[in-house]
């Protein structure tokens, strides 16, 4: 039970961070091809403003993931104790 809320929850963070960072992208990408453009753009620095835009995602995103692991691997440890313990 504790193992599927984990990874649900974890679901949750991973599909809602991608969502909001999925709103904010063509702005961002405006901005990459703009440098491009640009014959005198600023590549590395325009990417490094992209990246800087989108620090905030990569926390909930990893957690999400973290969240999902740990569902995934408690699921499994219940499996291997269930297994080990046989037919009643």
């Amino acid at each position: 039970m504790v193992a599927g809320l984990l990874y649900v929850v974890g679901l949750i963070a991973v599909l809602a961070t991608l969502v909001v960072a999925g709103v904010h992208a063509p702005a961002q990408i405006d901005m990459v091809r703009a440098a491009l453009d640009a014959p005198g753009g600023d590549l590395p620095a325009t990417l490094i403003e992209v990246a800087r835009l989108m620090q905030w995602a990569v926390l909930p995103f990893v957690g999400g993931l973290v969240l999902m692991g740990l569902g995934r691997i408690v699921m499994l440890l219940g499996a291997i104790n269930r297994a080990l313990r046989g037919t009643p």
